[in-house]
């Protein structure tokens, strides 16, 4: 085994950059793919045909989700909070509504059993979407108190 092959090469300032590029590379792939899967949807795409994209994304969320919520972090400039996450669930629902409404509108004839499926899954959306939020939050807040309690007993 090459004992080089682990040991980093890069000053600090070289490896704070690098971390910023691989930041900014996960980040345009996340939204490229989530993009890829909205266009495709909104195409008249089936969740076959979107199959790839969808599972290359929800590896990398749930990875990141995870490794995050084990280390005890959220983001760089935001705290979670139930405000914060009822936001991003109306956020997430008024995508799914928009969906719905858009695959709906395109159909030549509208019906009554079109859209009270689409209102029941957008409003399904909003509370998955908030009660997954609050447990991650919970997660964090549980995680992180549990670190901090580490760090100041290695402290005294």
């Amino acid at each position: 085994m090459n004992k080089n092959a682990k040991k980093n090469i890069l000053d600090e300032m070289q490896d704070q950059k690098m971390l910023k590029l691989e930041e900014y590379g996960f980040w345009i792939l996340f939204w490229a793919l989530a993009a890829a899967i909205l266009i495709q949807l909104l195409m008249g795409g089936t969740l076959r045909q979107i199959a790839g994209e969808a599972i290359v994304l929800l590896v990398g969320s749930v990875f990141y989700v995870f490794s995050s919520l084990r280390n005890g972090l959220w983001t760089r400039n935001v705290t979670p909070t139930r405000k914060g996450n009822l936001s991003a669930a109306i956020i997430a629902a008024l995508l799914v509504g928009m969906l719905n409404a858009v695959k709906i509108l395109k159909k030549p004839e509208v019906i009554t059993n079109d859209i009270l499926p689409a209102i029941a899954f957008t409003a399904a959306a909003f509370v998955v979407c908030f009660i997954v939020l609050e447990l991650f939050r919970v997660v964090y807040r549980n995680r992180r108190a549990k670190l901090d309690d580490v760090d100041e007993k290695t402290e005294e």
